[in-house]
């Protein structure tokens, strides 16, 4: 499953990627999001490239039915990876969920735009289970989309700080 969405900010493209590219700015958003159990996995920053490896564990915002929450969970365990290209202003976030057979990728990119900047990410979700797999992408895709508007507002509200 396949499906895009923007973000906007206030402050300009450089301000917003120098913000994505603190490490300290993962773990609040994380946090502000409501996740658990926040710790970083790895760090590395050229100041052309930056990546960080993260893991937390998140509760579903989207109400999950039975057959979901057998594979699922009440809760998630995540590794998420994000990498930025500083120069083309792009991205990649990966994230890996304990249990879940398939991937959860997104490209995204950072421009400038009137007012401001735009964020735009364009998701690709993948369960590989047979007969229930598209049924799953979509209920994560739900939940994907259900968080567009907190993790604007908190990213938004970061922001203040750069």
């Amino acid at each position: 499953m396949k499906f895009s969405y923007t973000q906007t900010f206030a402050k300009n493209a450089d301000t917003v990627l120098k913000m994505f590219c603190d490490p300290a700015y993962h773990e609040k958003l994380q946090r502000a999001l409501g996740a658990l159990d926040y710790r970083q996995l790895e760090h590395s920053d050229d100041g052309k490239r930056f990546r960080i490896k993260c893991t937390y564990t998140v509760k579903s915002d989207v109400p999950l039915p039975g057959f979901a929450k057998k594979i699922l969970g009440e809760t998630s365990t995540v590794v998420q990876t994000e990498t930025w290209d500083r120069t083309a202003r792009k991205g990649e976030v990966i994230i890996e969920v304990k249990a879940l057979p398939g991937s959860l990728r997104a490209q995204t990119a950072i421009a400038d735009s009137a007012g401001g900047s735009t964020k735009t990410f364009n998701w690709e979700v993948t369960v590989k289970i047979p007969l229930i797999g598209g049924k799953l992408e979509d209920l994560i895709a739900g939940d994907i989309r259900s968080k567009i508007e907190p993790e604007q507002n908190a990213g938004r509200d970061l922001l203040k700080n750069y």
